[in-house]
This record gives structure tokens, sequence and C-alpha cells, in this order.
């Protein structure tokens, strides 16, 4: 039997016994593109003996006698040693196969002969148009540059004092605050003072409050800055601030103007007739 025949033969019996190249791998562990040349014939520049091993492992695949393709009885010994050329020598066809490939793709991708020229001309062309803008540029801003002086250096006269309006204001704001509780306090009749006292809370600046006039709650919350508050008591009144630098009091007649520092807060403040009480 010729050998260069065989090939055609064996695809045949494969076929007939509905079988894939891909099982005919899994099984031989023969490489496809090998078993592809052997069923091609085209292992040609193959030697004979690595040829003769794979239709040997091939044969004995598909249950033919061997001696019919290759003239020789099968070697049993060696069937995990051809199936390992087998997979070198598929992976070699395939590389080649890969690079033949690759080299006919680069050679369609060739640039034109006059590219190199185009792209020289081209950067050529970029620089000097660069060149030009800059100099254009240049020419223009000297041209418009206006001379330069001599500095002559004058001594800074002293800055004049001058009153700002919120300056007199709070100057206004602070009179107002000297004034505004006793004419508050004033204001409310005599009966309200015989039947108990009265206490008037004036907020210098902005504090919260608390008040609760003989165990009635009458004010809880933020009294304003320039803002005040008149409330009459037959017992006692129960007062808490927020700020008690920023706040300034008054029971009937007496005034008390410095309650504590700033931010500093009080709480339980008993008041009566007979004046302020600091609960500890």
């Amino acid at each position: 039997m010729n050998i260069e025949s065989a090939g055609a033969r064996l695809k045949k019996i494969r076929l007939e016994k509905n079988l894939t190249l891909e099982d005919v791998q899994k099984k031989t562990k023969i490489h496809l593109n090998v078993l592809r040349a052997v069923e091609g014939d085209s292992l040609t520049d193959l030697s004979p003996i690595y040829l003769k091993s794979f239709i040997k492992i091939y044969c004995n695949f598909l249950g033919v006698d061997p001696k019919e393709y290759t003239g020789a009885a099968p070697d049993a010994q060696k069937p995990a040693l051809n199936a390992t050329i087998g997979r070198d020598i598929g992976a070699r066809v395939e590389k080649k196969q890969v690079l033949k490939e690759a080299t006919v793709k680069l050679g369609a991708l060739k640039p034109p002969a006059n590219l190199k020229k185009i792209i020289i001309g081209l950067i050529g062309a970029l620089l000097v148009i660069f060149l030009a803008v800059n100099l254009v540029k240049f020419i223009s801003s000297r041209s418009h540059r206006p001379p330069v002086r001599a500095k002559v250096l004058i001594p800074n006269p002293p800055a004049p004092v001058v009153s700002r309006p919120e300056t007199v204001k709070s100057v206004k704001a602070k009179a107002a605050v000297k004034k505004a509780v006793p004419v508050a306090v004033k204001a409310n009749t005599q009966k309200d003072i015989a039947q108990g006292f009265v206490l008037g809370v004036f907020a210098r600046d902005k504090s919260w409050i608390s008040a609760k006039v003989d165990g009635k709650v009458v004010f809880f919350g933020e009294l304003q800055r320039g803002r005040s508050e008149i409330w009459s008591a037959k017992d006692k009144i129960e007062l808490s601030i927020g700020d008690a630098g920023a706040v300034e009091l008054q029971v009937n007649d007496q005034r008390f103007v410095k309650l504590g520092r700033r931010g500093q807060s009080l709480k339980n403040i008993i008041i009566n007739k007979e004046g302020l009480k600091f609960s500890r």
C-alpha cells in the first residue's frame, strides 16, 4: 500500500464511523494539525519514522490493521512517546501557519514608498506655521507695549482717621441700652409694683432666655439684640440665660448690669421682691 494514499483511506473510515477530528484528537492526543496533514497526505517534510508512528496510532484507534497503511507492524510500546511527538509537531505546524498568515497580512499593510516623504513634509509645514504664529505674536506684543517710565518714590501720607457709620451706630445702640430698661420698667403702673414686683430684661446682644412667672412659662427662646421683655409677678420669676454678659436685668428700680461674663450661661435665677438669687 502506498503511504501517500493512506491518509485518504483513513479519513474515509473515520467518516464512516461518524467521528470528527476532535474526537480522534481527544483519544489519541495527536495534534489536530497533524491529523489534518495525515488525512491530506501533506506531511512530506516529516521523517518517515514519525509519519509511520502517527499512522499506527490513528489506525489502532480506528480499529484497522496498521500494516495495510504503513507496511510495518505496530509498535505498541511507544504510544505515549508518539503522542507527545505528535503534539509537538502539531504545534510547530500551527506556528508555521500562523507566521505565514501574519507575513501575508503585514505584506498587505505595507505603506506606500512615498509615505515617509509625506510625513516629513507635514512635520516641516507644521513647524513653519508654529514659528510664524509665534513671530507675529511677539511683534504684536512689542508694538502695543507702553513706554517704561521712571518711577518716582513718594512717601505715603498718613491715612486719615475716618469714623465709620457702624461705629456711630454702635455708640447710639449702647446709649439706647443704658436707657431702655429703666424706661420700660417705669412704663408699668404702680399697681403692678404694689401687688408684687416688675422684671425688665434687655438684650445688649442676642441671647437665649427662659422665663417662668409664678410657675407659668411666659418666654422660651432667643431674645434678639436691642429687644426687651417686661413681666410682673406676685411671688417669683424663675429665669435662665444663655449668655450672661449680653443681658441686663431690672427689678422694680434696682438695676443689674453685670450678671456674668460673655458666653456664660446662668440657670435657675430666682427673682422676687428682695432681688436676685442664683441657685447652685
